[in-house]
């Protein structure tokens, strides 16, 4: 289900930007710091949303690598805890 969700999605993606890309045929200059680029609106379009996404998913590669990193600390921190619990009930029966 996840799976056709995703290529639907994917797909819809594909539509806009075909639909945008169509319809946005003028030219925009695109002002650098030392030289000036005359693109079609389209491509600048194409490249702030790929630029966007690369962004987003590398701040969230970062935040999910740091709460699967602490997840990893708690649970080696709970294993010798849970051992001892284990150990007093055994010694209790």
């Amino acid at each position: 289900m996840f799976r056709v969700l995703k290529i639907v999605l994917i797909a819809l993606c594909l539509f806009i930007a075909f639909v945008l890309g169509s319809q946005n045929p003028q030219l925009v200059q695109i002002n650098y710091l030392i030289a000036s680029n005359t693109l079609p609106l389209a491509v600048v379009i194409s490249i702030c949303f790929i630029l966007g996404v690369a962004i987003g998913c590398f701040i969230s590669f970062t935040l999910f690598s740091q709460l699967k990193w602490q997840n990893y600390r708690l649970k080696k921190k709970l294993a010798p805890e849970k051992n001892n619990k284990k150990l007093v009930a055994n010694k209790d029966t």
